[in-house]
Order: structure tokens, then C-alpha cells, then sequence
């Protein structure tokens, strides 16, 4: 690279400035990526938005045309939501500027459409943080784990929900003083209803069967069940079966079919599983393969104090270093039809869980002295009808 090149480095631009954008400005303001210059802040009312401590060349604009006509190498997309963020990342990848985001959305709906303009255009579209905050997990399913087949992708990809779960265990409260207690912690929106209802985990999962899976599935088919009626009451009988309560994400390759079976729902996992250790607002994803069996990844999602800015200044600084590489995706779909399953909770109980409900219904008369447990056990006999379930996995639901 010649002596002007190392002075220009990869300059950056930011199109959403609001806490995320802020916090990748300031981590761009550092030292720590000294390849990265921010050029390029766009936002609606600059005026009020205009912040002291960013460099005083840094150009700002209302207008994302005059981003797309700037000469920055790369774009950092924070607006979020559907409109307009999908036109923009479009515009900048034809205008010849590699992209970064962590709008889930906009990878969920259009993510290979977008990675085939980044294709044709030989530039580069990172999304690493649109799932599991700091999790490298986008990465780890194209380069850690290329070398195996996987056939089943499950997590706990949505912080907010786990907090919400692990303090009603924990500290026994209800679904309502939980949810009170995240927002005022900021682990929860004010509208808490994209986390709670799973959709949030819906748009995440459908990346990570893309990613990880090599299938293309309409978001909106994935299946989705709230955690929303789940009691404390629930998590004295998981406990009692040795498992806790999560919002699982989970999709699995049906080889009879051909087809794949997804949903997002509340689920009862063994207490000591991959899933069932994960606390707080940490997620995790655990991958099946054929040949590597099961590997999991854990860390910090988007809820509270979120990885996703260092997240998203690393992408950016992963574009700098190898500007002339073109994106790849994979795109292979599958349009079979959706089945629903409208069991309850106690339908995607493991097998060891059954087990160990069934023993202990059998001594608890004599042991002790009581029958409260039966019950319960006999809400999990049903499950021996369900078969190819392995220990420790949820069954979700054929799309």
C-alpha cells in the first residue's frame, strides 16, 4: 500500500446515530482500530444530535445521499427496522461501498438478495451482530465449523427473555415483576412485545438456518409461542424434574423429508445442558454436526450494556483489511409447507426430564407422603409417543 493509502486507511461512515451509533463512534475515535477513520455521520436533526468529542472533520448530514456519494469505503447501517434500511444498504452496496449492520430484520427478509448485489459488486455485507451481540457466531458457522454437516441449530438468542426466566427462577416472581424489573435495568424495551413474543429470536433464527444450514426460509413461517404465561409455579415443577425454563430457538434438517422443522418457543432443557447453564441476559448457540457433534458458543447478547458496537467497529475493521474480497452466500431454499404444533409446554420436555418425573411420581406416595408430583408425571408420560428426540434438544416444529 503506498504512503497515502496507510494515511487514508478505510474510512468509515455511520447512517443511524442514535446509542448504538454513538458507541461505535466513539470506539472509531479511538486508537484501537488505527486503520478505521470516521469520516461520515448521517442522522436525522444534526443540530441537536452533534456531539463534541467527535473529530471536528467529521462531515454530518441529514441526507443518506450525500453518504452515497461520499468517497467512504464502508457503511455502518444502525437506523434499524425494514424501511428504510434495506433501500440504503441496497444503494450503498450498487454505489460500490462494503456495508455492516446488525439489523436482523433486513438480513432475515432480504439477506441473499442483499448478499448477491454485494457478490456483483465485489464488495462485502457484514451482519455479525445482528445475532447474539457479541457472539461471533456468523463466523464461527462459515469458517469454525465449514468442515462439518450440521443438521440442527438451537440457542438461546434472545437476552432479554432469558433475564426475564432466570429471575423468575431465582428470585420467584412473576412474569409481570420480572418484565418490571428488566425495563427498569434497560434489558427490556418499553414495548416489550418483539423479545416476549419471540419475534426478535424468530428473525435471528432464520439467519442462523441460512448461515449455518445452507436453507433460505420465510421468516414469518417460523413458528413463535410467547413466554408470556409462563408462572412462577412452572419453575418449582421444571425444578423438580431437574431442568429450567428458556426460550428456545431451534431448527433441525428433516433428511426423510428433505425439509427443515423451526420454532421459537418456551421450552423445558435439562438444568445442566449447554442451554440450560446460560443465564442472565448471555446467550448461547449450540450446533450439531454430523462428524463434530455438538459444539456450543456463549457470550453477551443486545440487551443492557451491548457487545454490538465493538461488534459492529471489528466487522468494519475485517472489511478494511480485505476490501477486494466479494460476499458469498448461500442460498438454497426450501418452501415446504408449515405444520403447527400447539402443544404445551410440557410437549418439548427431554427425555431425561420424563424419566426422572416418572421415578419420582413412583416413590413420592411412600417417600413422601404426599402426591403432588403425579400429576406432573402424568403430563409427561404422553411424551413417550414422541420419537427421534435425542437427550437435551427440543423438538421444533416442520415449516
Amino acid at each position: 500500500m503506498s504512503e497515502s493509502g496507510r494515511q487514508r486507511g478505510c474510512t468509515v461512515g455511520i447512517a443511524g446515530f442514535g446509542t448504538v451509533g454513538q458507541a461505535v463512534a466513539r470506539i472509531l475515535s479511538t486508537d484501537i482500530h488505527p486503520d478505521l477513520r470516521l469520516t461520515h455521520v448521517c442522522n436525522r436533526n444534526i443540530a441537536r444530535k452533534k456531539a463534541d468529542w467527535v473529530a471536528s472533520d467529521v462531515v454530518w448530514t441529514e441526507s443518506f445521499d450525500d453518504l452515497v456519494d461520499s468517497p467512504v469505503d464502508v457503511v455502518v447501517e444502525l437506523i434499524g427496522g425494514l424501511s428504510p434500511a434495506r433501500d440504503w444498504i441496497e444503494r450503498a452496496l450498487v454505489a460500490g461501498k462494503s456495508v455492516v449492520t446488525a439489523n436482523k430484520q433486513v438480513i432475515a427478509q432480504a439477506g441473499s438478495r442483499l448478499m448477491a448485489q454485494a457478490g456483483q459488486h465485489a464488495r462485502h455485507l457484514l451482519f455479525e451482530a445482528a445475532v447474539a451481540g457479541g457472539i461471533p457466531i456468523v463466523r464461527a458457522l462459515r469458517d469454525g465449523v465449514c468442515g462439518d454437516r450440521l443438521y440442527r441449530i438451537q440457542g438461546v438468542l434472545n437476552g432479554t427473555c432469558n433475564y426475564i426466566l432466570t429471575e423468575m427462577e431465582r428470585e420467584q416472581l412473576s412474569f409481570a415483576e420480572a418484565l418490571a424489573d428488566a425495563q427498569r435495568l434497560g434489558y427490556a424495551e418499553a414495548d416489550p412485545t418483539a423479545d416476549v413474543d419471540g419475534i426478535d429470536a424468530q428473525a435471528k433464527l432464520a439467519i442462523l438456518i441460512a448461515v449455518g444450514l445452507g436453507r433460505t426460509v420465510r421468516v414469518e413461517e417460523i413458528p413463535l409461542r410467547s413466554i408470556s404465561p409462563i408462572a412462577s409455579i412452572d419453575f418449582l415443577y421444571a425444578k423438580r424434574l431437574g431442568c429450567v425454563i428458556r426460550q428456545v430457538a431451534g431448527a433441525e434438517l428433516m433428511p426423510d423429508t428433505g425439509g427443515i422443522r423451526a420454532a421459537v418457543h418456551p421450552a423445558l432443557v435439562p438444568e445442566m445442558s449447554a442451554l440450560g447453564r446460560v443465564g442472565g441476559s448471555q446467550n448461547i448457540v449450540v450446533v450439531d454436526g454430523e462428524f463434530g457433534g455438538e459444539t456450543a458458543f456463549s457470550g453477551f447478547g443486545s440487551a443492557g450494556e451491548s457487545p454490538i458496537p465493538y461488534s459492529e467497529s471489528y466487522r468494519s475493521a475485517r472489511v478494511g483489511g480485505a476490501l477486494s474480497r466479494p460476499g458469498r452466500c448461500r442460498d438454497r431454499r426450501d418452501r415446504a409447507g408449515q405444520r403447527t404444533d400447539r402443544a404445551g409446554l410440557a410437549r418439548h420436555a427431554p427425555r431425561g426430564c420424563r424419566r426422572r418425573a416418572r421415578q419420582r411420581s413412583a416413590r413420592g406416595a411412600s417417600e413422601r407422603g404426599t402426591t403432588r408430583v403425579a400429576p406432573t408425571a402424568q403430563r409427561y408420560d404422553e411424551l413417550d409417543r414422541l420419537r427421534g428426540q435425542p437427550d437435551g434438544h427440543v423438538r421444533p416444529i416442520r415449516m
